[in-house]
């Protein structure tokens, strides 16, 4: 086992009073695809956590045993703040429950009928999703969220920095505590890919419905190229995603990035998430107000 760092628990606050629909530098798909991930956090935290939970008490390690404990506090945390947010979505027009009933039907589904070892191989594959995509966030300029509300730019940097910090804890209790395995693993990476993009992508559908843009092909095809195309936000992730199947992998083998480390300095000294990603990525005070 690789420890990286001690993970600490956080309670932000975030004032998300006056978040405007399209907050992310105005486009709708830059928007409501990092809202359609958002509104099924609450849900997924709260498996993650029953999935480590079903093994914590087979973990020796006193470190692997602290680290888990913070983990489910991390967890917990982005529930409550995500929860927060789709209040926000909902007087938006986007039904919040039809919404997420798709992820509560698998995680019923999965909590019934799949092994524990597997749900707890898919809370590690996900881990090294939401890792990835922590890691990107924080990665050049701050870009995926560089003209994004202030308010909304330090909510995901906040979930994406833990998320980077707790990003070995599932993986360790998988490897020592239910027997690890790479088939089980790398299928589990691949199921959960094919689920978060079939389950996102009919909510990120009914959110641009909502917002009455499915009918402006060109608003959309810019969005998605700036997600998807050859150098999208999302594409350029793809290689540190594939790291998942090699044979030796560890979530640790990438450290933790100079930026996150540089955001978590900032946060202990202010106590701030706005004021530690406004510091990291050097944003002028009143572009960060």
């Amino acid at each position: 086992m690789t420890h990286m760092i001690n993970i600490q628990p956080r309670k932000p606050r975030f004032d998300l009073s006056d978040v405007p629909v399209f907050w992310n530098d105005g486009d709708p798909v830059l928007t409501r695809f990092f809202d359609a991930l958002s509104i099924h956090f609450p849900d997924g935290e709260r498996f993650f956590i029953q999935s480590v939970r079903n093994y914590e008490k087979q973990v020796t390690d006193p470190q692997l045993k602290a680290d888990i404990k913070n983990f489910f506090r991390q967890e917990a945390q982005h529930g409550i703040v995500h929860d927060q947010y789709n209040a926000v979505m909902q007087t938006q027009g986007i039904d919040v429950e039809k919404s997420i009933s798709k992820l509560k039907l698998f995680i019923r589904l999965s909590q019934k009928y799949l092994p524990i070892k597997y749900q707890l191989a898919m809370t590690a594959a996900f881990e090294h999703i939401t890792a990835t995509l922590g890691e990107g966030f924080m990665e050049g300029e701050g870009d995926m969220f560089k003209n994004a509300h202030p308010a909304m730019r330090a909510m995901f940097m906040w979930h994406g920095v833990e998320e980077v910090e707790h990003k070995a804890v599932a993986y360790d209790v998988y490897e020592k505590a239910a027997g690890g395995g790479y088939f089980t693993r790398t299928s589990a990476l691949i199921a959960g890919t094919v689920l978060m993009h079939a389950v996102v992508g009919s909510v990120l559908w009914h959110m641009l419905k909502v917002d009455k843009m499915h009918g402006q092909p060109l608003v959309l095809a810019k969005g998605f190229y700036r997600l998807y195309g050859p150098r999208g936000m999302i594409t350029k992730l793809i290689p540190r995603y594939l790291d998942w199947f090699k044979p030796g992998f560890h979530p640790g083998d990438t450290g933790i990035p100079e930026k996150v480390s540089a955001w978590l300095t900032e946060y202990d000294k202010h106590q701030d998430p706005m004021e530690a990603s406004r510091i990291v990525f050097n944003i002028p005070i009143a572009a960060a107000a």
